[in-house]
């Protein structure tokens, strides 16, 4: 039987990566559930630290203040690069755990510091030999999740280390510089250009960064992919 139900329209908005929810369900050790992808109301706009980690008495989170059930290793390591412990990531390798480690939907650890700017933590995996553009289930990589925010020293870090400007998901083709535009990163989005990033390059529904900024009302970024 042929589903004639309009496809549900998605963006390239960091709220839509559905990184925040899936690795709560990853980290608490939770099994069987399957990944959501969320659309932008259903998932507000904030840092992980605000849903995993506690502040520390000295203001910094360290991935032993998060209380977590259960937690293998290899969990402990994803959320220490997450919250940015680079001394967490550090001590956890050296105890064994496989730096290029993966979560269910084939996240590395590196992609999920990336995600919220966390440069040193990333710079470290990078000497590592962590691949630069691993995708992940969803076929993202690195640098697409470090576009979707004010995280412009990351950006710079994963272009100078060779990621690919141009690569999209699998889901929706969706390129770092849509997520870039579609936040108004106009950093983000000058440094991507400046790589060799195509403004031009379309989704699976035809629409290009310059329509992504300008529904979002990111007039300017607007005016710079136009250039």
């Amino acid at each position: 039987m042929q589903n004639n139900l309009p496809r549900t329209r998605r963006v390239p908005v960091r709220s839509s990566t559905i990184l925040g929810l899936s690795i709560l369900v990853s980290i608490a050790g939770y099994t069987g559930c399957e990944s959501k992808r969320l659309s932008p109301e259903d998932f507000p706009r904030r840092e992980r630290e605000d849903v995993l980690a506690p502040q520390a008495p000295d203001g910094m989170a360290t991935s032993e203040d998060v209380p977590l059930p259960e937690t293998s290793p290899e969990d402990k390591f994803r959320q220490a690069a997450m919250i940015g412990d680079l001394a967490g990531v550090k001590r956890l390798a050296g105890q064994g755990v496989e730096v290029s480690s993966t979560d269910d939907n084939q996240r590395t650890a590196m992609q999920m510091a990336a995600f919220d700017g966390h440069t040193p933590v990333v710079e470290w995996f990078l000497s590592q030999e962590v691949e630069v553009d691993h995708r992940d289930s969803f076929g993202r990589t690195a640098l697409m999740y470090a576009s979707t925010a004010d995280n412009a020293e990351t950006v710079k870090l994963l272009l100078d280390a060779g990621a690919a400007v141009d690569l999209v998901d699998s889901e929706e083709h969706f390129s770092p510089l849509m997520f870039a535009a579609a936040e108004g990163q106009m950093e983000v989005v000058e440094l991507l250009l400046d790589a060799g990033a195509d403004p031009t390059k379309a989704d699976i529904d035809g629409e290009t960064a310059i329509d992504f900024a300008s529904s979002n009302g990111h007039t300017e970024v607007v005016k710079r992919l136009k250039q």
